[in-house]
């Protein structure tokens, strides 16, 4: 009866589609074969030990992107997932990377300060046929079959100025599942340039003669079953750098970003109805996830703290509905919740509001609203609505259980993938950015929800001369419309691990040395260490030691050398697989400051060979001092070259 119930649903699919439609693959230093994980799928993932990324040497594993195939009905409606048990596929890939071949990044290009901006192509040295030579680009790989893996799968073919850059490789799982594996985090320049030059701070994010490793480009499937080939709509990928905080979710993340988009363009309706759970605790939960990786956030947000959303006490009251329009015990809390986060029509420039996270222009000479981030005008109607009381309460004062991927209903499952794969990439200042940048809020990118529009390559993309401007790039036949392997990536920093190194907090160290910040849900600025852990949840040392260990934060980067910021970013491209990596660990049951579950930042054993600080802040000015090292810098050189390369 099952196998006729089946076959008989499967005679009414009528297309498919490859979810999730944005895939998001990680770069590893782990050479073993086992040596990567599989990304996240679900919305609500288990938490994850650092430990766990790590292979036995130490190495940081590779992060696998799965892609899946689902059947669709006439009516639109999710019938099954095809895997190679029940349908015939083969996978088709093409990834590159053509970031020294692109322009320089100097400022997100859709913003009004880039209106007059020209911005130069990166190695403009390099000319005509000879740029060809700065484009990774292996060509496309197809895989099918159960459990496939090897050498031909490889993107092993492209190369860099004459030298060989691998950017990753194909495998499917037991089900017959596109795994993509993207590369090894190797940077380099084969002529030896410097990673950053001081006297030329536009070398930032552009690295002259530079290359790395990460890559996207377009998936794709042929489908057929019992022989009848399907129309299938097509995926891509992003191979992005390490997630070095992978239980934490930014403020506002991709997928925030892109459905906030797409209401506004009429793409997609806002919801109907204002669900506290859906719109209004991700907002709250998330500014308590960073207490994890930014001391600022955690002395405001964390456990104990004056605004922490993890107690249930605080939420029951923001998740209140009120009885009626008269009784409403809790409406002046939701209010001034509501007006301590920065306005969407924000006009003025102010670091003081929530959150406390760095917007598109910070760093430019004069000021402006962008240079913090806002919330959407989307987002920002549905806190409004909370505020007023139009809303839902479905929170569950529970602690939340999340179903295994398995156990989620065919029907949501390829949303769920969508959701799963861009909540865990940054969208908050595109300066550049960790896995993609300010064109993903262009609609002219996609070709429905979700999906980036594919650029079949035949007639070769446009010659934009040796400046790219604001005019051409948001034109109806410019570099957004229909994207080709390695056109989402080139708009990033080269090397990734010079924005890694270079983005954090501390800018402004006299006002706060640790507010505000860049991303530190993916690169750290402050951490829980070990060592102070353990303290914190030894029961047997003085309650004040342990709140004090526990309320200490390390600065994430402290291992790597030098007291300069092309030091700093140097050592990231070299040892960028040693850094210590924020996990769960358990904490203190029962406890009003030290919370049940941690996040605790754990190294490799291998840091004890890399390169220590030279010295430590000596300007000759004790209070200065001071301040630049609460601030993390290592001197004042070191804060100089960080500051210089925002000017342009």
């Amino acid at each position: 009866m099952t196998d006729t119930y089946h076959a008989a649903a499967l005679d009414s699919i009528v297309r498919a589609a490859i979810h999730p439609a944005i895939g998001i693959a990680r770069l590893g230093n782990s050479q073993r074969p086992d040596g990567y994980f599989i990304g996240p799928e679900t919305t609500g993932p288990t938490a994850i030990d650092a430990q766990s990324m790590r292979d036995q040497n130490g190495a940081i594993k590779r992060q696998a992107a799965r892609f899946r195939v689902y059947g669709y009905n006439a009516a639109g409606e999710v019938v099954a997932e095809l895997t190679a048990e029940n349908a015939t596929i083969k996978w088709n890939v093409h990834l590159a990377n053509r970031k020294a071949q692109w322009y320089a990044f100097v400022l997100a290009l859709d913003v009004p300060a880039a209106r007059d901006l020209q911005v130069p192509l990166r190695n403009p040295q390099v000319l005509g046929e000879q740029r060809e030579q700065l484009a990774i680009d292996p060509g496309p790989r197809s895989i099918s079959g159960f459990e496939q893996q090897g050498e031909q799968y490889h993107f092993d073919s492209g190369q860099f100025l004459g030298t060989p850059v691998p950017l990753g490789e194909l495998r499917t799982d037991e089900a017959g599942r596109l795994l993509v594996l993207g590369g090894f985090g190797r940077s380099g320049s084969p002529q030896g340039t410097p990673i950053f030059d001081p006297a030329n701070p536009s070398t930032f994010a552009n690295a002259p003669g530079w290359h790395d490793d990460t890559a996207d480009g377009p998936v794709t499937a042929t489908v057929s079953i019992n022989g009848s080939e399907l129309q299938v709509e097509g995926a891509w990928v992003v191979c992005a750098q390490p997630n070095y905080s992978p239980n934490t979710l930014s403020w506002r993340t991709m997928y925030d970003l892109l459905f906030d988009t797409y209401v506004q363009y009429g793409w997609l309706q806002a919801p109907e109805q204002v669900s506290f759970r859906k719109h209004v605790l991700p907002v709250l939960l998330r500014m308590s996830g960073l207490q994890w990786v930014n001391k600022g956030f955690a002395a405001m947000f964390g456990s104990g703290g004056p605004f922490d959303f993890n107690d249930p006490a605080l939420l029951g009251k923001l998740a209140a509905v009120p009885d009626s329009e008269t009784q409403d015990a809790y409406g002046q809390l939701r209010r001034t919740v509501y007006n301590a986060f920065r306005a969407s029509d924000n006009p003025v420039y102010d670091p003081r509001t929530w959150p406390w996270i760095y917007g598109d222009t910070f760093g430019e000479e004069v000021p402006s609203p962008t240079d913090m981030l806002s919330a959407s005008g989307v987002r920002d109607q549905m806190l409004a609505r909370w505020v007023a009381g139009d809303f839902v309460d479905d929170w569950d004062r529970k602690l939340p259980s999340h179903l295994p991927f398995d156990k989620v209903k065919v029907s949501e499952q390829p949303a769920m993938l969508d959701q799963a794969a861009l909540d865990h990439c940054v969208a908050d200042a595109f300066h550049p950015g960790i896995e993609m940048s300010w064109p993903m809020r262009n609609l002219s990118l996609y070709s429905a929800p979700w999906r980036i529009k594919h650029d079949d390559g035949e007639a070769g993309e446009p010659d934009y001369g040796p400046h790219l401007s604001q005019a051409q790039v948001l034109s109806p036949t410019g570099p957004l419309n229909g994207q080709r392997p390695g056109g989402i990536s080139r708009w990033m920093a080269l090397p990734w691990q010079v924005d890694a190194a270079g983005c954090r907090s501390g800018y402004d160290h006299q006002y706060d040395p640790y507010l505000p910040t860049f991303w530190p849900a993916r690169v750290p600025n402050q951490v829980l260490t070990e060592e102070d852990y353990r303290v914190a949840i030894d029961s047997n040392q003085p309650r004040e030691e342990r709140l004090a260990a526990f309320n200490r934060r390390a600065h994430w980067d402290r291992n790597l050398a030098g007291d300069t910021f092309a030091d700093k970013a140097q050592c990231m491209a070299e040892h960028f697989g040693d850094i210590g990596i924020v996990g769960e660990r358990p904490g203190v049951p029962d406890d009003p400051e030290l919370p049940a579950l941690m996040q605790v930042e754990t190294r490799n054993a291998a840091l004890t060979r890399t390169p220590r600080l030279r010295a430590a802040v000596s300007t000759g000015n004790p209070a200065l001092d001071r301040s630049l090292r609460e601030a993390g810098w290592e001197s004042l050189e070191h804060y100089r070259q960080a500051l210089s390369r925002f000017r342009h």
